[in-house]
């Protein structure tokens, strides 16, 4: 899908330089990427990277008279300072994404646009993998951000909120990996190998589990364990140590951010 909307970016912190990355790395990206922000040095990076397909506005103003799409990706209580000196417009699509403000306390920062929806991007959208949460009836919005990975159209704003709490256990996940990396390096094994065998084995893990998993995730996990064999013991040992509480914990207080 072919993709000819102007976007713009208030602010280019690192996941609007995530985004603009994965939009104009996009053949089917065909717009161009409005930037402001106060440090002159990030634009100019992105400008460097994109030099025909990247614009540089002189001001927040001037990025909203001229984005159809506005990503404002400062802090919270930062934009909640800046917004009221932007003149939105009606026409203006406002991908609201700053973590923990729900709708209802940021759609009056961006009146008179009449289409605001929330959505959690995430820093592998440079490369245009992975999913992108979205919340909110916006048919431009939902093509744009389609060019970065798999959207995940959710129903409620706390479904969308249960599912910006889960990216708090990613960097909890790369650790797991590590172990088991640096147990296969106890074992002689060179570190490239072991990192490209556990990562390619967690990536079809997960399409299978995606494509064939129901809701009863223990059934299919028991169809997928032989009787005696490895995987039993493994799982069976996690089981006997509770080893998942740590995961479930995490989350839990993750939750409590999003009063979850």
């Amino acid at each position: 899908m072919i993709v000819n909307d102007k976007v713009g970016f208030i602010g280019t912190g690192g996941i609007a330089t995530a985004l603009a990355k994965g939009f104009c790395s996009s053949s089917d990206f065909q717009g161009k990427v409005f930037v402001f922000d106060i440090n002159e040095a990030r634009t100019a990076a992105l400008k460097s990277l994109y030099p025909e397909k990247i614009i540089v506005a002189s001001s927040n103003q001037e990025l909203v008279d001229n984005a159809d799409i506005v990503f404002p990706t400062l802090l919270p209580t930062v934009l909640e300072k800046v917004a009221p000196g932007i003149n939105f417009r009606r026409e203006n699509h406002i991908i609201h994404i700053a973590a923990g403000t729900k709708i209802a306390k940021a759609a009056p920062w961006f009146a008179p646009s009449e289409s605001v929806v929330r959505a959690v991007p995430l820093p592998f959208a440079a490369r245009r993998i992975g999913p992108v949460v979205l919340f909110g009836d916006d048919k431009v919005s939902y093509d744009l951000l389609s060019l970065l990975g798999a959207v995940v159209k959710v129903n409620t704003e706390k479904d969308l909120e249960v599912l910006a709490a889960v990216t708090g256990i990613m960097v909890p996940y790369y650790g797991l990996v590590g172990e088991v990396v640096r147990w296969c390096m106890t074992k002689g094994l060179d570190f490239k190998s072991a990192l490209n065998y556990t990562t390619y084995m967690n990536e079809a893990l997960s399409t299978l589990m995606r494509q064939e998993c129901t809701e009863d995730i223990e059934a299919f996990m028991l169809e997928n364990t032989t009787p005696n064999g490895m995987n039993e013991l493994g799982w069976n040992e996690m089981k006997a140590t509770d080893g998942y509480k740590p995961w479930r914990d995490s989350l839990e207080k993750i939750g409590r951010h999003y009063d979850l």
